[in-house]
């Protein structure tokens, strides 16, 4: 790594996740129609990026991401913290996953 980049922990992950959830939800990451190194200014400089389609997520998906998508990386939460969030602890059994994506594969 170059010596001018600081290095980047674990946090950066729990951030890209969050990206990634409303990528998941929206259908696009945030700031899609920018241009690609302006949309990663914006996201890394303006408050955290919300839901554009907030009516078709879960409170407890809107509270997971809230705490993924924490500005200050101190007080995001840890990957430890979010194994607890009730977004995943109630989540249903990762074998359901298996025959979704069995029913809807692409041929």
């Amino acid at each position: 790594f170059p010596r001018s980049l600081p290095v980047m922990g674990f946090q950066v992950d729990i951030w890209s996740l969050g990206i990634m959830v409303i990528e998941m939800v929206d259908g696009e990451p945030p700031y899609f129609n920018e241009p690609p190194l302006k949309a990663m200014k914006m996201i890394r400089d303006n408050l955290p990026p919300k839901l554009k389609n907030s009516q078709k997520a879960t409170p407890l998906l809107k509270g997971f991401l809230d705490r993924l998508l924490v500005r200050d990386p101190s007080q995001r939460a840890t990957a430890s913290e979010l194994l607890k969030h009730p977004f995943l602890t109630k989540a249903t059994a990762p074998s359901c996953i298996v025959s979704l994506m069995r029913t809807n594969r692409v041929k």
